[in-house]
């Protein structure tokens, strides 16, 4: 009876230390967590203001608002704790006729932006692949 008490504790160590280290490795925890999320968004949206190719598209928008949005937007897809509660992307881009290179050029900044919030590759591609099916819903409404 011993040995069996013995075998399992190494499979409950186990278990335990996979479920911490699925949670420490969720992308949220990836992305920073909150404070993480809201320096890389709002470094790009300082820089989308700055940047003349896409800086008209920004001129009537509340920044902190915007940053907010984005933020929670992002926490809540990455499995963090927030919810949103924001429109869908195609009801906020309309009328606003966002062409394939604005698009663009607003991804290279989030990357940019990324790397300035010292956001690991690995959780950098994991956020563009939630984000890359929005695209339909921003280009060209």
């Amino acid at each position: 009876m011993k040995h069996k008490t013995i075998k399992s504790i190494p499979l409950f160590i186990l278990l335990c230390f996979v479920s911490i280290s699925s949670h420490a490795d969720s992308l949220y925890t990836e992305l920073g967590e909150s404070d993480g999320i809201n320096k890389f968004v709002t470094k790009a949206v300082e820089i989308s203001h700055t940047d003349q190719r896409i800086a008209f598209l920004f001129e009537d928008t509340d920044d902190e608002e915007l940053i907010i949005q984005i933020s929670d937007q992002i926490c809540f897809l990455s499995d963090g704790p927030c919810e949103y509660d924001g429109q869908d992307m195609d009801e906020v881009h309309s009328g606003m006729e966002i062409t394939e290179a604005e698009f663009d050029i607003f991804v290279a900044i989030v990357i940019d932006s990324m790397e300035y919030a010292d956001i690991s590759h690995s959780a950098r591609n994991k956020l563009l692949a939630l984000l890359a099916p929005m695209r339909e819903d921003i280009i060209n409404q």
